[in-house]
């Protein structure tokens, strides 16, 4: 086989890898309920957050789901700032807010000890997730608890970043890509993963499996819960496109802390389904081959391929950020693809040889 042949094979192979995708975001249509009643607990890990934590609570205390159906605990973990004086002051100031001081454990370790005693304080049937650093719209809590119905056990979501520079914007369309995939995925019937800063799951569902203690620990606390769920098969999954249920995230203010999230990301993922890895492979390949071909004087088939994978990554992108009102976004896809390509291309070698995950301070 020449190499051209293998560029042209790897070539189609990612398209029709867009195309599944695609097939995915046509299927995900998810029902929902005209009113519910259910009762929600609000989870939020908090660690040194005193630049966040404000912006965040304000936002989830203000939903237009009842007060008397969702409670909001912040389990601070061992913050050095402002952190506790800025609970202290919402707790006073909100009736169904609590905060809780995270206690060591000697079972589990980092946030998901923080989440694990959230949620054996929590009193929800429905336990939803967001990060300190994270702002949701009024509609969160309530366009969660309605999705619940027809045997919904877990529920993803989408989780995207303000972006006014090119640094910013490369990295809320990473963002939206990845996530496609996780939607695509969800809409085909065979779900990959979730991010935990827009995350809910029954807490029967929660119990059934064990919960963070029964589970083995990951540095990426979110990917293992929802497998663990998943993999229950007593559960459906859904995955909103929808702008009424996107949290909106800060982005990694500079490369260093891009690198360690990455870091962690790539870490976690080494638990990923064969389906996972394959596509992960086929990623790889695509943003690998061109470059080969370059060194091979083929600067005309190198140039065919990124021409062909830009498309079609154009194209996927369009159908979500379509969706969720912010196509605006993709006057950063240019930026976007200087990095995808250098990230998928970089981030083997930074899982395998990159050591301990640095993660708030901690190591793991």
């Amino acid at each position: 086989m020449t190499f051209q042949t293998f560029l042209l094979i790897v070539t189609i192979l990612y398209v029709c890898q867009v195309g599944i995708f695609l097939i995915g975001l046509k299927r995900n249509r998810d029902k929902i309920q005209s009113a519910t009643n259910l009762s929600v607990s609000v989870i939020i890990a908090a660690r040194d957050e005193e630049a966040n934590l404000s912006d965040c609570l304000e936002s989830v205390a203000n939903q237009n789901y009842p007060v008397s159906l969702y409670e909001i605990i912040v389990m601070n973990d061992g913050s050095t700032d402002g952190t506790e004086t800025i609970c202290s002051d919402f707790v006073k100031r909100y009736p169904n807010i609590k905060s809780i001081r995270v206690k060591d454990d000697s079972i589990i370790r980092g946030k998901a000890n923080a989440l694990a005693q959230g949620i054996a304080a929590a009193i929800g049937e429905i336990i939803l997730i967001t990060d300190a650093d994270c702002t949701v719209p009024r509609t969160w809590v309530e366009q969660t608890a309605i999705r619940y119905n027809f045997g919904v056990g877990l529920i993803g979501g989408f989780t995207l970043q303000k972006a006014k520079t090119p640094f910013e914007g490369m990295q809320t369309l990473d963002w939206t890509f990845i996530l496609g995939m996780a939607a695509a995925t969800a809409g085909l019937g065979h779900p990959l993963g979730s991010i935990g800063n827009n995350l809910s799951f029954r807490r029967s569902a929660y119990d059934q499996v064990g919960g963070y203690r029964k589970l083995k620990f990951s540095v990426t606390e979110d990917y293992t819960i929802v497998q663990a769920i998943v993999g229950s098969n007593m559960w459906k999954y859904v995955y909103p496109i929808d702008l009424k249920h996107l949290v909106e995230s800060k982005s990694c203010p500079n490369f260093q802390s891009l690198v360690r999230q990455k870091h962690r990301w790539g870490k976690g993922g080494l638990d990923m389904k064969p389906a996972g890895l394959a596509i992960m492979v086929v990623g790889f390949l695509m943003h690998l081959s061109p470059i080969v071909m370059l060194f091979w004087g083929g600067v005309v088939q190198a140039a065919t391929a990124f021409m062909i994978k830009f498309i079609a990554d154009y194209v996927f992108l369009h159908q979500i950020l379509y969706r969720l009102d912010r196509k605006e976004d993709l006057k950063w896809f240019y930026w976007f693809e200087i990095y995808f390509i250098i990230y998928v291309l970089l981030l083997p070698f930074l899982v395998f040889f990159g050591g301990k995950v640095k993660w708030k301070g901690r190591e793991f």
